[in-house]
């Protein structure tokens, strides 16, 4: 079994970096490691799980996003079978709306 290639879009790095920065308000060197976590589980996880996380419901009922939670946040994924990528699409906070920047995505 092939590992498969997991890819953090510039849209994801933007949203990291946001919660870094949020983070980073009350402890500058933990909204470090936490991003460096967050990117790490990710890599590890759907490297060789790419469906370890759940569908996505909120969009129309043929939606291959996939969302895979660690702490308070969500990452917003496909999976690319022909050429064994995940691509991270966004990361959120779980009580944020996404609805809006999921639209249009399948």
């Amino acid at each position: 079994m092939k590992d498969y290639d997991v890819k953090i879009t510039d849209t994801a790095d933007d949203c990291l970096l946001e919660i870094g920065e949020y983070i980073a308000l009350d402890n500058p060197v933990r909204a470090i490691t936490f991003i460096e976590e967050i990117v790490a589980t990710l890599k590890k996880t759907l490297s060789l799980f790419p469906y370890a996380g759940s569908l996505y419901n909120g969009l129309e009922s043929n939606s291959t996003i996939r969302t895979f939670v660690h702490g308070n946040y969500t990452s917003y994924y496909r999976v690319s079978e022909s050429i064994q990528t995940v691509e991270v699409l966004y990361i959120f906070n779980g009580k944020r709306e996404i609805t809006v920047f999921l639209q249009g995505l399948n």
